[in-house]
């Protein structure tokens, strides 16, 4: 398991989401984001909309999986 603690350098609105999630769905590994007590799979459309992207605020990207270490630098290359 790899656990990255991601800040936002901009600010998304929510038409990244769909993007968010069918990059995430290339990788065999399960990707969540967990930010204030609340646990989302990346690979979940309507899990990911209830996600604030704002900038400035951070969140914790975990991957699990045989990929992990691949899914984890590229996922969290998008935020920065």
């Amino acid at each position: 398991m790899i656990r990255k603690t991601v800040t936002l350098q901009k600010d998304y609105g929510a038409d990244i989401i769909p993007w968010l999630v069918q990059s995430a769905c290339h990788y065999d590994c399960s990707l969540r984001i967990e930010s204030q007590e609340k646990s989302i799979n990346m690979k979940s459309i309507m899990g990911m909309t209830i996600l604030r992207l704002q900038q400035g605020s951070s969140f914790d990207l975990i991957a699990e999986g045989s990929d992990e270490t691949k899914a984890a630098d590229e996922i969290a290359a998008c935020f920065e």
